[in-house]
């Protein structure tokens, strides 16, 4: 399903980038869905979570801006580590995003979105193991041109933005916009004072284009997203009720969507989220002639987020956290393009990436509750728990010998260096027939550091840490480790007509070697993970253009397979050994008449592991099944047209580890550790969300009324986290029933 094109109309052939050149989508051989900016403000989509919701294979986890998890065919990147290789690439205008905190931002004044599924480390370098999202905003057009838009909904939502497209000369054009989006958390806190899980982001954006001749063309494009938001994520216990700290009262219960209180503690800050984000990209065009061009992408990126929380999801203070990740890179990409060269299209380049990343991680205690967690004997008490009032009662004498607060801290950093040599061809070897191959050799090295401190002293329960262990002497352990990784693909594209595409491609990916250093002293190599991928699809164009889809099979095997368990009682990497994925995805736009539009995508994806202990488990955030259906409607009305455009998304069952809540799977020591029920998945649910707009007949204004889970069903987004190492695992829920009135004006 395309996103609307400028001729055709909501079904129409849209243009990407995805091969490093302009192509309709239905003559890229790999599966891929895109999205233009008319289609996403259509259906309402202004969250990457319903570009998900429409893609087949695409699966985007979002508890919140601050750890987003972004799935495809099963693989996901959300980890945190500064040294960390993302699975799924994210790119904003041509710069990889390789830190998860900062790979979710507002979309804002969006000229496209390509989700590309498969090994694209070829075409695409950083962390394109298992495919990518790239994201790219509006570039200044030659015409003056002005629009504004207000909201209001439920959760007193409410959003402005203004953009103004300014052509300042024959050669140089500006565009330059700004948003402001606020909403109130679907989870309440008990007295009504504050929510969890809000909104409040800022968005600036920037484009400059030069273009002094024919021959060159250059394009500055620039970014800020800032988030300011109090109440954190809504962690929240199924383990222990909500007491009244005061009194001891039952004051809510334990489904996962009802109101709740999450306290803070010592010198932890109050559940707050902070981030800013800048992003810049200079792309520079210079056609030398009718064959060869150059293209020069030079990327900076800065983001610094910060986030507190009550990990027990409990009024009783037993363990909260604080968490800043920061990250400063910049990129370079050098690439001569070759057209029409006899038989031969494509490219070859050299590439280079440095980035600096931190992270510091504090979790605090009240020690006295950490005594009866760590000894068993508060999970014994559930579902209603204690006060800590009751705790220091229940210790006796020994709960003066305890600290009410101590402290762990955790820096870690790491610098990235890589260098690649890439390339990529088509060559037409007969009549209708094309060969594209391509590589990429990638020259890694780096260096990463870990310091554990106990700025409160040592833990009177442990001696030292209680979850993080410091470093000797609070010192710094440092390691660095080189790495080459070679990737490739290679396929055949029949088009036995212009508007029937016939392809196969066998791709290999990899995620570079990483070293990790965990405190006090430990320092392992991650090994090399490593997907080899078989593809066959079929894309069609028929009907001048009105029907418009694709369909695709694949098989992927992977060797190496991370994820994360408990080691000896500490969240460590493991090597889950083999996996494989089978699957088949399409997806359909078919503009039946003029003002009646429908489409559609279905994903099938049976991605398990296939030794060791996860031996026959599914993937973690990987429903089997998924589909979409939609449309959009419009017909003329005096002064106007109206247009409503509903859509309907649904997804099966999906655990949230890739441990699946597998009860011998749970088993810890001590006993009280484990989870004795089997409740962290999402089982199959749908959502319903429509838009219902009139657009004046000069296009000057529109009214809509956008409105998403439509049915208000109950879903969580994520669930386990870190009390499920103690067997009291928390839970997070998603969006609820939300609508909103949107007021616009252009010109």
């Amino acid at each position: 399903m395309a996103g609307e094109s400028s001729d055709t109309g909501l079904g129409g052939d849209i243009v990407v980038t995805a091969q490093k050149r302009e192509q309709r989508i239905t003559d890229v051989p790999m599966a891929i869905s895109a999205y233009d900016g008319n289609f996403l403000e259509t259906v309402g989509g202004t969250e990457l979570s319903k570009v998900a919701a429409l893609t087949p294979g695409f699966v985007v986890q979002l508890q919140d801006k601050f750890a987003p998890g972004f799935s495809i065919r099963g693989i996901t990147s959300n980890d945190f580590q500064p040294q960390a290789e993302q699975r799924v690439a994210i790119f904003q205008d041509g710069v990889p995003v390789t830190q998860a905190t900062a790979a979710y931002g507002e979309l804002f004044d969006i000229d496209r979105i390509e989700v590309e599924k498969g090994p694209q480390s070829t075409l695409h370098g950083r962390s394109a193991l298992n495919g990518g999202v790239s994201i790219f905003q509006k570039r200044p057009t030659d015409t003056f041109g002005f629009e504004a838009k207000g909201g209001l909904g439920n959760y007193d939502y409410v959003s402005g933005q203004v953009v103004v497209n300014l052509p300042v000369s024959e050669t140089f054009a500006i565009r330059a916009g700004a948003l402001a989006r606020k909403r109130d958390g679907y989870v309440k806190d008990i007295d009504k004072r504050r929510s969890y899980n809000a909104v409040d982001a800022q968005a600036y954006r920037f484009a400059a284009r030069w273009e002094p001749g024919d021959d060159f063309t250059f394009n500055l494009v620039a970014s800020f997203d800032r988030d300011d938001v109090a109440g954190g994520v809504p962690f929240k216990s199924r383990t222990f009720l909500p007491l009244d700290q005061a009194t001891g009262a039952v004051v809510g219960d334990l489904a996962f969507w009802t109101p709740t209180r999450l306290n803070s503690f010592g010198t932890l800050p109050p559940s707050y989220f902070n981030r800013k984000i800048v992003n810049v990209s200079g792309i520079a065009d210079w056609t030398i002639s009718d064959r060869f061009s150059l293209t020069s992408i030079t990327g900076y990126r800065w983001s610094d987020a910060i986030q507190s929380g009550d990990n027990d999801g409990t009024p009783t203070n037993i363990i909260g956290y604080v968490q800043r990740n920061k990250s400063d890179q910049w990129s370079e990409e050098l690439r001569l393009n070759l057209k029409d060269l006899g038989p031969v299209n494509g490219f070859v380049g050299v590439s280079a990436f440095r980035a600096k990343n931190s992270m510091d991680f504090s979790l605090g205690y009240d020690e006295r509750a950490m005594a009866l967690l760590l000894g068993g004997n508060l999970q014994r008490l559930a579902p209603r728990g204690l006060t800590n009032t009751q705790i220091i009662a229940a210790l006796g004498p020994a709960a003066a010998a305890l600290k009410p607060f101590h402290l762990d801290q955790a820096i870690t950093g790491a610098t990235i260096e890589t260098y690649d040599i890439f390339g990529d061809v088509t060559v037409d070897i007969a009549p209708k027939l094309e060969l594209f191959a391509g590589g990429r050799m990638t020259f890694d090295d780096k260096k990463a550091s870990a310091q554990g401190l106990l700025p409160l002293g040592a833990s009177r329960l442990t001696g030292g840490g209680l979850l993080l262990q410091p470093t000797p002497n609070g010192s710094v352990v440092r390691a660095s480790n080189g790495s080459n990784t070679v990737t490739g693909r290679a396929g055949l594209r029949y088009a036995p007509t212009p508007a029937l595409n016939l392809y196969a491609v066998y791709g290999i990916g990899k995620r570079p070697e990483v070293v990790q250093v965990s405190p006090p002293t430990r320092v392992s190599i991650i090994p090399v993970e490593t997907l080899k991928s078989a593809e066959a699809g079929v894309k069609v164009r028929l009907l001048g253009g009105r029907l418009v889809g694709d369909v695709s099979v694949y098989h992927y095997d992977y060797s190496n397979f991370q994820t994360f368990g408990v080691i000896n009682g500490a969240l460590a990497t493991i090597n889950a050994g083999k996996a494989d994925a089978t699957g088949f995805e399409g997806q359909l736009s078919y503009t039946v008449v003029r003002g009646a539009t429908l489409f559609g995508s279905y994903g099938y994806n049976h991605a398990r592991f296939k030794a060791g202990a996860y031996k026959g488990n599914r993937f973690r955030n990987s429903p089997d099944h998924k589909f979409a259906i939609g449309a959009d409607f419009g017909v003329e009305a005096k002064g106007g047209r109206v247009s409503f455009a509903p859509m309907y998304s649904w997804q099966s069952k999906m655990f949230f580890d890739d441990n699946n809540d597998r009860l011998d799977l749970q088993q810890r020591t001590p006993a009280a550790y484990s989870d004795k029920v089997v409740d962290e998945f999402q089982k199959g649910f749908g959502l319903l969300s429509a838009r219902l707009a009139f657009t004046a007949s000069d296009d000057r204004w529109t009214f809509a009324l956008v409105g998403d889970n439509l049915t208000d069903k109950k879903f969580i987004v994520d669930a386990g986290n870190t009390g499920d190492n103690f067997g009291i695992p928390t839970f997070i829920a998603g969006t609820r029933r939300n609508y909103r009135a949107e007021f616009g004006v252009k010109f």
